[in-house]
């Protein structure tokens, strides 16, 4: 007896009323669920913190500064005129070219602070040398210094601010020797034994005694010499000033040194001569002076102004140097000594002319 399967009555007006119903609804949920999550992620992958970030602001400033406040892990914002700078750093020579590129932003912020320590109720500083200097090119009355405990004596805080600098920049050759003197003159360190066994050079590689000795040489060349070969790279490799130094070592006459060695820096530069070629040039220079004359000098001091003047009996040559005087008396200057030069050489002449008179009438 076969089965007849039951009968179920269907009323599709129903149905599909009740399935719109249920997209709607289903939709609904989607929506509101998209929104909820819009409001904590607006990216809708991940969840963005819109708390804002605390900065840290230096303590004070300007006349709010207090030096109660500078203790170590403070930053502080200093007053330039409460500062003092680290002498015995590894930057002896600024150049204008890299405290302008930092005076051009110092007005706006200070990113980076320099370090330093409280002594004597004074900020001495560790590094920012170049950064202070900045401040003053550009106006600005304060720095942001990081505070931290005093080191605990000169050489200690020559390697302090060398570890500083180094994360910038290596020290140049120059810098380098200028340090090692100051640090022995300062006391700093004893010998030249303790500072090879103390310092490295500007690459970091440890030196010897006689590299130590080789600095030190260079670093007795006149500060004018020195600043002149700090400008350009041509002339500011150890090599290179280490053959200059030579001129010092073997010419007496310091004035007559540091006009050589002026002459062979501007070769150096005008040529672009090899480590040989400059050697080979200061030789011949040396050579030059052996049969040089000799001058005869007088000093001159006159009021706040010093000079020298040099006698070459033998050229009849005479010169006058006088340094530091101001610009705009220059002019009045000369005119009075060409004045005073053609009194002399005309009351020569005439008694040149009365004593060939006298003569013939004899």
């Amino acid at each position: 007896m076969a089965l007849t399967p039951p009968k179920f009555k269907v009323d599709p007006t129903a149905a599909m009323k009740r399935l719109q119903q249920s997209a709607n609804a289903a939709a609904t949920d989607r929506f509101a669920l998209a929104s909820k999550v819009m409001q904590t992620q607006p990216t809708g992958l991940t969840a963005v913190d819109t708390q804002p970030k605390e900065e840290v602001e230096p303590i004070s400033s300007g006349s709010r500064f207090d030096i109660a406040q500078c203790v170590p892990g403070a930053i502080v914002s200093v007053p330039l005129h409460m500062i003092d700078l680290n002498d015995l750093g590894p930057r002896q020579i600024y150049q204008s070219v890299e405290i302008d590129k930092i005076a051009a932003t110092i007005t706006e912020s200070q990113d980076d602070a320099a370090h330093g320590y409280v002594k004597d109720g004074r900020v001495k500083l560790i590094d920012g040398g170049t950064r202070v200097r900045a401040a003053k090119v550009s106006g600005v009355d304060h720095l942001d210094v990081k505070f931290e405990a005093e080191p605990e004596n000169p050489l200690a805080l020559y390697l302090r601010a060398r570890s500083y600098n180094d994360q910038r920049s290596q020290p140049t050759p120059i810098d380098h020797a200028i340090s090692l003197r100051k640090l022995i003159e300062s006391g700093a360190v004893p010998n030249n034994r303790v500072i090879a066994e103390k310092i490295p050079d500007p690459s970091g590689r440890p030196m010897s005694e006689s590299q130590v000795s080789m600095y030190m040489r260079v670093s007795r060349m006149p500060e004018r010499v020195l600043q002149r070969m700090s400008e350009n790279p041509s002339t500011t490799a150890f090599t290179i000033l280490y053959a200059v130094s030579e001129i010092f070592e073997k010419i007496l006459d310091k004035s007559q040194a540091e006009d050589t060695a002026l002459s062979i820096i501007d070769d150096i530069r005008q040529k672009d001569l090899s480590k040989q070629q400059v050697i080979t040039l200061v030789r011949s220079k040396l050579e030059g002076t052996k049969h040089r004359e000799r001058s005869t000098q007088q000093t001159l001091s006159i009021g706040n102004y010093e000079g020298v003047v040099k006698v070459f009996a033998k050229r009849g040559q005479i010169e006058l140097s006088m340094k530091n005087l101001p610009p705009e008396q220059l002019p009045e200057l000369q005119k009075a000594l060409v004045a005073k030069l053609e009194d002399f050489f005309k009351e020569q002449q005439a008694k040149t002319a009365r004593s060939s008179s006298s003569e013939q009438k004899t």
